[in-house]
């Protein structure tokens, strides 16, 4: 079979053959027909993610959406997303995966594959993040920074969903979030100067509840100070830096809460239970990401796309 294969840690993948995988008892064989590309991927495919290194000469991917061949429980035909654990295991850049049952979710059949695909991981992560872990309640507030990426979207429209009163995006690209009136109430753009951030916002609505950051480094401090008393923040990532300098003197006395979530620390039942509602979200037509579709045989231009930090999901479909 076809398979984007990165031949050394660091590289980009480019396209290989690969024997097709074999099903054992309690897996399903499925046929991708897309696969979204995530930064993971990258990071993985790069050894520097903290769950291990692959081996080299592996096939990247930690999601994507196909239909299934063969399994003990699942029809032929039904189209599914998987997950995978992309350090240990095939992924999903190729023709065909072998997966568990449990990594199986069916798909609702108004959704297209290639939205099905790029909604996985961001959406599991937003729905999780903000319901779960920061508790946002109905009409609380909700700050998102780095919002033009698509997690920072997928984390726009699952506020909305889950019923967040306010939602302000933040991001450092002033025409990306020009393109966002419907799904924010006001935007604040992020520059160079963090200490600024405070009076930006003031002039977007002010204090907010819930505050998402994939940036950490020196806008940490910036967003516990627009927090309201018993505001949370939630961490999902430290593109801006992995240290921050925090006031202890504000998380006691306004009684903040700093909270992280990380995809993989969650189970695999956790996951798929999100997907599900996430894709009935969007199969509603109240979730969508901008997108963009790559042949597998591109693989290396998508790579190259995401590394870039793109403002919209890449996929791929072998």
């Amino acid at each position: 079979m076809r398979a984007a294969v990165v031949a050394d840690l660091g590289q980009a993948p480019a396209i290989g053959g690969r024997d097709e995988p074999r099903r054992t008892p309690g897996t399903t064989l499925v046929r991708v027909t897309a696969a979204a590309l995530n930064p993971i991927d990258l990071l993985i495919s790069g050894g520097g993610h903290p769950i291990g290194r692959p081996q080299p000469s592996h096939v990247p991917g930690v999601e994507g959406v196909g239909t299934v061949v063969e399994s003990d429980t699942l029809a032929p035909g039904t189209r599914v997303r998987v997950s995978v654990p992309g350090c240990f295991v095939s992924g999903t850049f190729a023709e065909y995966v072998a997966v568990p049952e449990a990594a199986c979710v069916p798909v609702p059949d108004p959704l297209a594959d290639d939205l099905a695909a790029a909604i996985g991981v961001v959406g599991i992560s937003a729905l999780i993040g903000l319901r779960d872990v920061a508790a946002l309640r109905p009409g609380e507030s909700v700050l998102v920074l780095g919002a033009t990426g698509g997690l920072g979207r997928a984390f726009l429209h699952l506020a909305r969903a889950l019923g967040a009163g306010r939602v302000v995006a933040a991001g450092r690209d002033e025409a990306r979030l020009a393109a966002l009136p419907d799904l924010a109430d006001g935007a604040v753009l992020l520059d160079h100067d963090p200490a600024e951030f405070r009076t930006r916002l003031e002039k977007a609505g002010g204090p907010v509840d819930v505050v998402v950051d994939p940036l950490w480094g020196p806008y940490a401090s910036a967003a516990l100070a627009v927090l309201r008393p018993a505001g949370r923040l939630l961490n999902v990532g430290q593109c801006a830096g992995a240290e921050a300098s925090v006031d202890a003197g504000a998380l006691r006395h306004a009684g903040l809460k700093v909270l992280g979530l990380s995809g993989s620390s969650l189970t695999p039942e956790q996951s798929a239970a999100a997907y599900a509602e996430v894709a009935a979200y969007a199969a509603a037509g109240r979730f969508d990401l901008a997108r963009e579709v790559y042949a597998l045989e591109d693989v290396a231009d998508a790579w190259a796309a995401q590394a870039g930090s793109p403002g919209r999901k890449l996929v791929l479909r072998p």
